[in-house]
């Protein structure tokens, strides 16, 4: 019964968010008709474009410890309350988030229960839409463009002048870390990372550091709210990261795709030996399953972002998946692909 009653008030409050549109238009996770592929879409247009008007731009990866499990119940029922959610409704809310308990189980051996005045409640039928409540009005405090799938925040700016770029982002970002440290939100600052978009070629030298600054205006400075947050790039001659992973797709600093392309032949020939393995125990029909699961999965997710890769990004993603049509077909390596056909594949 309350999987129902959660249901019916979930369907309302969806209802009342779209009807007033109340939820931030760029906010990708957990709503009807939008999907992680719309978010990277307009990641990439907004770089490709500035790349064509010879401007930089900087994208900040921000990463949220728990956010599900840090939401603060009283800053919570006080959004809604904005939102118009107000008299029996709020009440309604109210109950629902209050008494509530957990225990620590270690070994058969049980802690007290202790009552919980955070978190949106992983696993609920409302726990994701009262999330997204809860982080809409992180956007109106900066101009930066934001990007969001539920806790995922991909920000981004563009210049000409890379350093009066920086400068911009830096003073942005430090109001999005007070406004974190105000919801009471922490950001893992040793994987919130930063990237520069540019043309292929185009060399950036020695740039100011992007900053996140916790201190608010008017308090006292603690320097121990500073971090100097670490940069994507594609220095070959160090052994940092190159690419970023934004919602599954590899993003590097010229948007070639090709750390992307690397990840998915990588990951799809380790597949490939799972189904060597299991060709000789099961039929056909299981392999075909095993296949559209490890493979085609993989080839179909974001189908639109590959369409921009190299032809020869794309030659390595056919060779694999031709091979493994071989395998599961017991043919020779150079066996001609019309075995597509006769599996009844779909490519």
């Amino acid at each position: 019964m309350s999987k129902v009653l959660e249901k019916m008030v979930s369907v309302q409050l969806v209802n009342h968010l779209d009807r007033n549109k109340i939820l931030y238009k760029h906010q990708y996770g957990f709503q009807r008709n939008k999907s992680t592929e719309h978010s990277i879409i307009h990641a990439l247009n907004y770089i490709g474009h500035a790349m064509n008007d010879n401007k930089y731009t900087v994208g900040v990866f921000f990463d949220l410890k728990k956010a599900f499990d840090v939401c603060s119940h009283d800053i919570l029922l006080m959004k809604l309350s904005r939102m118009g959610i107000v008299g029996t409704a709020l009440e309604w809310f109210k109950s629902y988030l209050s008494d509530r308990s957990q225990v620590v189980d270690i070994n058969g051996h049980h802690s007290r229960p202790r009552k919980i005045k955070i978190s949106v409640l992983q696993g609920s039928i409302l726990g994701p839409i009262l999330f997204l409540c809860f982080i809409n009005d992180l956007h109106l405090v900066t101009t930066l463009l934001t990007l969001m799938y539920a806790d995922d925040t991909f920000s981004l700016d563009s210049h000409e002048d890379l350093s009066i770029l920086i400068q911009t982002v830096n003073t942005e970002i430090n109001k999005m870390a007070i406004w974190f440290r105000a919801n009471k939100l922490a950001v893992n600052i040793s994987k919130t990372k930063y990237m520069i978009f540019r043309m292929k070629g185009e060399k950036i030298g020695t740039h100011p550091d992007i900053i996140y600054n916790e201190n608010e205006p008017y308090q006292p400075y603690d320097p121990n709210l500073i971090t100097i947050l670490e940069r994507y790039h594609d220095d070959h001659t160090s052994n940092d990261c190159r690419s970023s992973k934004l919602l599954g797709i590899y993003l590097d600093e010229h948007l070639t795709l090709d750390a992307h392309v690397n990840h998915i032949c990588n990951k799809l020939t380790r597949y490939l030996y799972c189904i060597k393995q299991a060709k000789h125990l099961i039929p056909k029909k299981g392999l075909k399953s095993l296949y559209y699961a490890l493979i085609h999965s993989h080839l179909t997710y974001c189908t639109s972002i590959l369409f921009g890769i190299s032809a020869a990004s794309k030659t390595r993603i056919e060779k694999v998946q031709k091979k493994a049509i071989r395998v599961m077909n017991n043919s020779s390596y150079n066996a001609h692909t019309y075995i597509f056909r006769t599996l009844h594949f779909t490519i």
